[in-house]
């Protein structure tokens, strides 16, 4: 046999593989975690997660050794007499089990062949998977051990396995489908890291436990952020106030496979982290480093490293995050990130649409090195926030004003948001006038701030408890600095956390963002097209104009019965939420019917259009305008719209004002004897199918009423479905379609083009039919 000494000792002979388990790491518990390393195409990308990772333990019992899954998701102190009861519900299942071939020095040999070569779904293809491509079982035949290794604190096998598919996600003919996968076992330490409370307000990511032996009197979820283990070397200099290295830096791996080109901007995509990393006392703590490429012992896979993984897929994304994170106590052990190589494309699409008219650098098809190096640099600095355990900051988009995003001073010192995980990717709002305005982005004050508060170690703190009081402390002293504000993006009702959105003035900011839009479409053809080439890339880049319209316009609707939300506790001054004044919806309405429900003649050029299609774009605006416009009249909206007249009484922008005005948008030339349109008849007929729909057949389903508690999941349930059809909504329509009748009969006696009073004549039957059916 083949023999490697590590976590467990190895033997391989001829396709088999058995461990030897020392007695000392029986009860230990483990993390195993499933990649694949390499695949069909269509069924996934090096480096995906097969399942979730999993909590294990060996144990030894009755002369056979078994394989057990643990769960944290309940806890109890052991000395509490509820452990017990803990234990009694959280028994652990047998995974799989072992006769002993061997028993010498303390340990146990057994025979793990089968564990990952049988086909398992610990091991192998999920079920999400083997019913999507109709996969009947695993071919043991084809299946086979490509390499098992063991190291100090994990094991990592590769195999590769073989399932007969009916329906493959490529080569159809084989059948079947092969798949390279990664196995990682990583012995979780010994004494938990101590953890660190999650607070909602800096919201890190997460896990979970119930906690029975809490002092409240019923069981309490605890969440412990999820964060790299940082020691400072040197305690009595941190204690100090000294910036003082970490005992084990956290280092990132990037794909030897990456480009040459792109690597210096994927380093200091990591690199750049090491200033914010000062907040919270650390010098040097992070750093990036190419994967050595003639070390037989290094994998991208395994389990030791974190690691940039450069992708070879269509994929316009990049990923990242925690990968492997110790549940006891969120400590992150390893993280992990995929780079599409499309997201590039999708980089140069954002940054045409949003800073076209102010950026020659993206005036054309292909931009240069420098170029897309920082804005592939900007996107591993994004992903790596998500790595270090930060979820999506969508109110520091929000945190500077239209002023301040217009400076270049202000810009090149802060860049356009506080958060580099703000899902904003540029500054739409500048223009050309406003000078030299910065385009790329880094990390902003948010990033540091928040990591400070997360990874600050606190020597002399004896407990989490004592480490949340002065966490608390720091979060109350930043008082309502919104650069330091957290949201987790409420894109329905709070246009301060809209995707993509800049600025605190949700209006002027889109009225800017359309302006870019303006100057950008009349240039396609002349920065996109190629000679020689047809003309896919200007189509692309025209399709992007929509996008970035829908995405401006959207953010406005959120606030039509919105409200604007805080993070707070208990004690700290002033409600969570705050309903945005009459004033301001009604400033935001104004803008829907300029920019949204007018005909966007700057999308209808006759002379672009024709270079990439016959038809279509009269039936693509028609579905953009009528999206929105059953977006603003949603039900949950018009209920918004319903409370807020019901608690503000006069002050508030009530239902029946709103409806006044969408109204008049979009029937505007019944009243100015105006020709309207085939883009604005299609409006019209949208905005009547919205209102038949909701008088005719919105209607909420009876569920638990309001107040009850739900012993399934833990709460009480604070509201129910609206009840669309009981209140005044209703009544509200039918007075609308009543006015809009008598204004289309009235128009109907002053027009006789012939578009114009077929769509009327029409209009009008569909009113009276829709009022006949109440």
């Amino acid at each position: 046999m083949e023999t490697s000494e590590g976590l467990f000792t190895l033997h391989q002979s001829d396709g088999k593989l058995f461990y030897e388990i020392p007695d000392s790491l029986l009860g230990r518990d483990m993390i195993i975690l499933s990649r694949i390393a390499k695949t069909a195409q269509g069924l996934g990308w090096g480096g995906d997660r097969i399942a979730p990772q999993q909590v294990v333990r060996w144990e030894k019992k009755n002369g056979r050794i078994f394989l057990r899954g643990i769960s944290y998701d309940n806890s109890a102190n052991h000395d509490d007499p509820v452990y017990r009861a803990v234990q009694n519900s959280n028994f652990p299942t047998i995974i799989a089990a072992f006769d002993i071939l061997e028993s010498k020095d303390n340990s146990s040999m057994i025979d793990v062949t089968d564990l990952y070569l049988e086909d398992s779904k610990t091991f192998g293809l999920q079920n999400r998977d083997r019913s999507r491509y109709k996969i009947s079982r695993l071919d043991r035949n084809r299946s086979y051990l490509e390499f098992a290794k063991t190291f100090p604190t994990n094991i990592e096998i590769r195999t590769v396995l073989t399932y007969e598919a009916a329906e493959p996600p490529s080569q159809e003919r084989t059948g079947a489908v092969s798949l390279e996968v990664n196995h990682s076992m990583i012995l979780l330490p010994k004494e938990p890291m101590r953890p660190r409370f999650y607070d909602e307000r800096v919201a890190m990511m997460s896990v979970s436990q119930t906690d029975f032996s809490d002092d409240a009197q019923f069981s309490k979820v605890k969440e412990y952020v999820t964060r790299f283990r940082l020691e400072p070397k040197d305690p009595e200099a941190y204690k100090r106030g000294e910036l003082v290295e970490p005992k084990k830096p956290i280092i990132f791996y990037i794909d030897p496979a990456t480009p040459e080109k792109w690597r210096p901007y994927f380093m200091e995509g990591v690199n750049q982290w090491v200033e914010a990393f000062e907040a919270a006392g650390f010098k040097n703590a992070i750093r990036a480093e190419m994967a050595p490429e003639d070390d037989p012992n290094f994998s991208l896979l395994d389990a030791r490293y974190s690691v940039i993984r450069y992708i070879a897929s269509p994929v316009h994304s990049a990923n990242a995050g925690p990968d492997v994170v110790d549940p006891r106590s969120g400590q992150t052990i390893r993280a992990h990130m995929n780079m599409h190589q499309n997201i590039m494309k999708r980089m140069h699409w954002l940054s045409l649409s949003q800073t076209g008219p102010r950026n020659p650098e993206v005036q054309k098809p292909h931009l240069s090195t420098e170029e897309m190096g920082r804005y592939l640099q900007y996107v591993v600095s994004h992903e790596m926030a998500h790595a270090l355990g930060y979820p999506h900051n969508q109110r520091a988009n929000a945190a500077y004003t239209i002023e301040q995003l217009r400076s270049p001073e202000f810009t090149n010192e802060n860049g356009n948001s506080a958060s580099v995980v703000g899902r904003t990717r540029f500054n739409y709002v500048a223009q050309p006038e406003d000078g030299d305005v910065r385009v790329h982005r880094g990390y902003g004050e948010y990033d540091a701030w928040a990591l400070k508060w997360a990874y600050t170690a606190f020597p002399d703190a004896n407990s989490p408890e004592e480490e949340k009081e002065i966490l608390n402390e720091w979060v109350a002293e930043r008082g309502d600095n919104p650069a330091r504000q957290f949201g987790y993006g409420r894109d329905d009702f709070d246009p301060t956390q809209i995707t993509e959105s800049i600025g605190d003035d949700w209006v002027e900011a889109s009225e800017l963002g359309m302006k870019n839009l303006h100057r950008i479409v009349p240039n396609l053809i002349d920065w996109m097209g190629v000679e020689g080439e047809d003309y896919e890339e200007v189509m692309m880049r025209y399709m992007q104009m929509y996008m970035q319209w829908g995405r401006l316009t959207e953010r406005v609707i959120a606030a039509i019965g919105g409200s604007t939300e805080e993070l707070k506790t208990y004690g700290q001054p002033g409600v969570i939420y705050n309903e945005i004044s009459k004033e301001e919806q009604q400033r935001s309405m104004a803008f829907l019917d300029e920019h949204l429900f007018a005909t966007p003649k700057w999308l209808i050029d006759h002379e672009l259009l024709r270079t990439f299609e016959h038809v279509g774009v009269v039936e693509r605006i028609r579905w953009f305008q009528a999206s929105s416009l059953k977006d603003l009249m949603a039900p949950h909206r018009l209920e918004r719209l319903v409370e807020q007249r019901a608690l503000l009484g006069e002050e508030a922008y009530g239902p029946a004002e709103m409806l006044d005005d969408v109204r008049g948008s979009i029937w505007k030339e019944l009243n100015n004897n105006e020709e309207i349109d085939p883009f604005r008849r299609n409006l019209q007929n949208a905005w009547l199918d919205q209102v038949s729909y909701l008088l005719l057949e919105a209607e909420a389903e009876a569920g638990n009423p309001p107040g009850d508690y739900r012993p399934d999941i833990g709460y009480v349930e604070l509201r129910t479905d609206f009840h669309i059809q009981q209140s005044d909504i209703r009544a509200l329509l039918f007075e609308q379609l009543s006015i809009l009748k008598k204004e289309v009969e009235y128009a109907l006696q002053n027009t006789d083009e012939r578009y114009n009073n077929a769509h009327l004549k029409y209009v009008k039957h569909r009113i009276e039919q829709t009022l006949n059916r109440i």
